[in-house]
């Protein structure tokens, strides 16, 4: 992990504790057809264990959902964390 993944690693982290977590459209609907609560994804943002920078100033994280699943969500950081997408 490069240091502005780490940087952008804790960041995330910091504002998931917060509760400062915006969901785009587009996230809302992948967590409906993914049956992924609200708490599933502040669990894995909080406790993620990788970032890796994507374009368009976009953050993809990886970690674990209440129930220890995988899941891997996109994220815009923006004052707060944007997503914008997960699977």
């Amino acid at each position: 992990m490069t240091p502005a993944e780490a940087q952008a690693l804790a960041d995330i982290r910091g504002y998931a504790l917060a509760g400062r977590i915006e969901l785009s459209p587009h996230a809302e609907e992948r967590m409906r057809e993914r049956h992924v609560t609200y708490e599933d994804l502040r669990c894995a943002l909080t406790g993620a264990t990788n970032c890796r920078a994507r374009p368009e100033d976009r953050w993809r994280v990886e970690g674990s959902d209440s129930e220890g699943d995988e899941l891997s969500v996109v994220v815009v950081i923006e004052d707060g964390v944007v997503v914008v997408t997960l699977f």
